[in-house]
């Protein structure tokens, strides 16, 4: 049986959980779960203009592009055209866009940066998909898109300075969103008060126990 001192304890540190995830909340430590805004609408294809203030102006408009998003991967652009990349882009979450960039042009805009990553897949003629939040949702869609079109699947993927294979970025999808992992701190933050009162409440009794238990005369 517990004993009233080792219920006591844990009622400290249920009480402790709780102080402890409150300051979080309160502090603004959580991430916003508001949902993000659209972006601007972005030509389909980004390439390099001709003069030199054009190269400038379309590199600086993609590093500003890349510096907003957490993850991107590619499939193959062969044999996908305006009409199937423009559905694309429609059935994506806001925040999410389907962009043909010139592999020179990638490459020039990610040197020196975590997207350093993905010139392994910067090869043939690419589609990108650029996520600024909702990757499991991107993912999803893209999917369901590339089944109905008959398209080839994903090749690879970039996250926080890393490639990812096919495979890879299929596990990634199968991770929890911003909203489900909110979902579950919440569920266990609400679980915490009722568990400490039940505990609470079995101290009383189980001391009265204890007590009534010290105090049986010895036969």
């Amino acid at each position: 049986p517990h004993r009233p001192e080792s219920m006591m304890r844990c009622v400290l540190i249920a009480a402790m959980a709780v102080s402890a995830v409150e300051a979080f909340v309160s502090s603004g430590a959580g991430l916003n779960l508001a949902a993000p805004k659209a972006r601007a609408s972005t030509p389909l294809s980004v390439r390099m203009g001709k003069s030199a203030a054009q190269k400038a102006e379309v590199l600086s408009a993609l590093n500003d592009r890349l510096s907003s998003a957490q993850f991107m991967f590619n499939t193959e652009l062969e044999g996908i055209t305006v009409k199937e990349i423009s559905q694309l882009r429609t059935s994506l979450p806001a925040g999410s866009q389907a962009m043909v960039i010139k592999n020179t042009l990638l490459k020039k805009a990610a040197e020196g940066t975590p997207w350093e990553a993905c010139e392994p897949l910067a090869k043939q003629s690419n589609l990108w998909i650029v996520v600024d939040e909702d990757v499991k949702g991107t993912i999803t869609a893209f999917k369901k898109w590339s089944k109905e079109a008959k398209k080839e699947d994903v090749q690879g993927g970039v996250l926080e300075g890393n490639m990812y294979d096919a495979k890879g970025v299929e596990a990634i999808g199968q991770l929890p969103t911003k909203q489900e992992l909110y979902a579950q701190i919440a569920g266990s933050i609400q679980a915490v008060p009722s568990k400490l009162a039940g505990t609470v409440k079995e101290i009383p009794q189980k001391t009265s126990r204890a007590i009534k238990l010290a105090f049986v005369p010895d036969e």
